[in-house]
């Protein structure tokens, strides 16, 4: 909760101190932006030794959101929230899972607006989040360390797609779960 207070209070002051160049279609100064596309492959598995193993994995629907400040036309850092949600049956039972990566992203352009290759590289925490099916009962893990890569090119000013990696680690009741998934996006940034 701290974190995501801190955040928002960083995101506040950068959108104040930015506001008089925002969204002049330079990319330098406040940027904003959200993608939506396929999640091929997000997987979980619990770090228990016991067979069969307790993991699953799926594909579903992928989000990103990122908000932040470039500080030149190649450059960009931002906070980033990069997730996947599916269906789950692991071991008959059914929910709908959520796990991704919230963090601090770091963004470079290779070449000029509009036409160029771009990688991302991440560092932060992964979340996991299930909803039961049957009888809308939810459930949390605690957070854990998290990292993010991704590549992508730029096809318009403001239009990109994007494949993204995010890898994590969450806890519940002492056992540690490990995450993994892949996100392919189109995404939106004003600048």
């Amino acid at each position: 909760m701290k974190l995501r207070i801190s955040v928002m209070g960083l995101a506040v002051v950068m959108l104040l101190a930015s506001s008089a160049m925002a969204f002049d279609g330079q990319r330098k100064g406040f940027v904003l932006g959200g993608g939506l596309g396929l999640a091929p492959a997000a997987t979980w598995k619990a770090d228990l030794n016991v067979t069969p193993e307790l993991e699953d994995s799926g594909p579903g629907v992928g989000v990103q959101i990122v908000i932040g400040y470039a500080w030149d036309e190649h450059n960009m850092i931002v906070y980033e929230a990069n997730a996947a949600g599916y269906n789950s049956t692991a071991y008959g039972v059914d929910f709908t899972a959520y796990q991704g990566f919230n963090g601090a992203s770091w963004y470079h352009y290779f070449g000029p607006k509009g036409k160029t290759v771009f990688t991302a590289a991440g560092l932060g925490v992964y979340s996991f989040r299930g909803e039961l099916d049957y009888n809308g009962a939810d459930f949390e893990n605690d957070p854990g360390g998290g990292v993010l890569g991704g590549v992508g090119y730029e096809f318009s000013p403001h239009w990109q797609v994007g494949a993204f990696v995010s890898a994590g680690r969450t806890t519940d009741a002492g056992i540690d779960f490990d995450h993994a998934h892949i996100n392919v996006l189109i995404s939106g940034v004003a600048f």
